[in-house]
């Protein structure tokens, strides 16, 4: 009887310390690995994001130079761009895109102004979105880039005559409107270093939020916050 339970407490016997150490270690490897690429990963979309930003810059001069005109605003896009067809459409050529950046519903300019890069064919390798192929999808999820012109005014946490006027790209939520957050303060705060200065309220890109999600009177960034706070304008065209 004895022999019997010895061999029945021998037959249950459990991990030992070293191969419970072996597990953990394996578990946490794997938990870092897991961690280490979704930083990767997060931190590859935002490069391109701003790799795509410059882009549009860079495809906008060139418009410039072929046509004479700005995006959105040439007067006679329908005739002169190959690929301008409905619902793209003329501007009224004044120069500007008739709609400041970061506002609710931006007009027919801001709306025109990727169509007319899109079809002077600028923007091979963007992904142009599906909503009328109006705005352009940045490869941060859910984000994309609305055009606007800046005068003498506020914009975002940047107050009135600290703000240089131009062309602006509002970095905000995918959707129907120009306005809406799309960011966390880090991603905001890294974006801004990237570009310019990291100061949310001044320089070529301004932040927009509240204090407590996005940036602080000082213009810092509220990085320790996790959830999405923020927009930005990006001042493009020098």
């Amino acid at each position: 009887m004895n022999t019997n339970i010895n061999k029945s407490m021998r037959s249950e016997k459990g991990f030992t310390l070293v191969e419970l150490a072996i597990v953990m270690v394996i578990i946490g490897l794997l938990i870092g690995g897991v961690l280490k690429g979704q930083e990767m990963i997060a931190n590859a979309q935002l490069n391109a994001t701003v790799a795509n930003i410059k882009g549009v810059d860079a495809a906008t001069s060139t418009f410039r130079d072929m046509y004479d005109a700005m995006p959105g605003d040439m007067v006679n896009a329908t005739t002169r761009i190959p690929g301008c067809a409905a619902p793209c459409a003329d501007g009224n050529g004044n120069s500007t895109l008739e709609t400041a950046p970061l506002v609710a519903a931006p007009n027919a300019e801001a709306t025109n102004f990727f169509r007319h890069l899109g079809g002077s064919g600028l923007l091979s390798g963007f992904d142009v979105l599906a909503l009328n192929n109006t705005y352009l999808q940045m490869k941060i999820p859910n984000t994309q880039v609305v055009p606007g012109t800046q005068v003498a005014a506020a914009l975002g946490n940047a107050a009135a005559g600290t703000v240089r006027s131009g062309t602006w790209l509002g970095l905000v939520a995918t959707g129907a409107t120009g306005n809406a957050i799309a960011l966390t303060p880090l991603q905001a705060g890294r974006i801004d270093r990237k570009m310019d200065d990291g100061n949310a309220e001044r320089g070529s890109v301004i932040g927009s939020g509240s204090a407590a999600a996005c940036a602080t009177g000082a213009g810092v960034y509220v990085e320790n916050q996790s959830a999405i706070g923020c927009a930005l304008a990006i001042r493009i065209q020098g």
